[in-house]
């Protein structure tokens, strides 16, 4: 039995560094960075099983599970599920998109949500309007 030489271990492995531009990442830029790396991370996984019927989904799940438990930590539950609907959800099979029913002090109204961008929006406007709703009530 040969013994396993740990020398040359992760001499091959690379990183991708961010540029350093010394520019300070937003975090609406970091926000939008991150939904874009999560939903191509997903739709990259469902590519491979269409094409090639790989299921990478099971072997990725613990992954994805520390990705979810990311949000929940940063983002209240009800954020942190418009963003698996976001990832998971908003668009069907044939790529078209569902809207999101928005309903603000008995108002509907149907969202299209086409970006990581339009998503932080939303979220940016339901705070306001939350915001806006608790200094009415405090007054």
């Amino acid at each position: 039995m040969s013994k396993l030489n740990l020398n040359n271990f992760g001499k091959k492995l690379k990183f991708s560094k961010r540029p350093d531009n010394k520019k300070v990442i937003t975090e609406k830029e970091l926000f939008i960075e991150t939904m874009d790396l999560f939903y191509d991370v997903w739709n990259r996984s469902n590519r491979v099983y269409d094409s090639y019927k790989v299921n990478l989904l099971e072997y990725e799940e613990p992954f994805f599970r520390i990705i979810e438990n990311c949000f929940f930590l940063k983002y209240e539950p009800w954020k942190a599920e418009i963003i698996f609907w976001y990832v998971f959800a908003r668009e069907d099979e044939n790529g078209e998109i569902s809207p999101l029913l928005l309903i603000i002090e008995g108002k509907e109204e149907e969202v299209i949500v086409k970006t990581a961008s339009d998503l932080w929006e939303l979220f940016k406007r339901i705070d306001n309007e939350e915001n806006k709703n608790n200094n009415n009530k405090t007054k």
